[in-house]
């Protein structure tokens, strides 16, 4: 596979998550519950804590960054190597 597909798909994982992120944290605030008659309940949540927050979109993104990072460090290392045996 190649370097510009994987930080493609990297870059995917960080978009794809935060996206998620934010659908979570902008969900609605009502949570709406059937009864027996037919009729329903809205009983309101409170504010978005951490606990909502969290999803696999928390995952993704944190996938993303690291292997985003990882390759990173990995090209600047090829670099340097590349450039310490050309310069000898």
């Amino acid at each position: 596979m190649k370097r510009i597909h994987i930080y493609a798909v990297a870059a995917a994982l960080i978009v794809a998550g935060a996206v998620k992120m934010v659908m979570q944290a902008s969900a609605q605030a009502t949570m709406i519950i059937p009864t027996c008659l037919g009729k329903s309940v809205a009983i309101p949540i409170e504010g978005a804590s951490l606990s909502v927050l969290h999803c696999w979109g928390c995952y993704a993104l944190l996938l993303g960054l690291v292997s985003l990072a990882a390759l990173i460090v990995s090209d600047l290392r090829h670099s340097r190597l590349r450039q310490r045996v050309t310069l000898s």
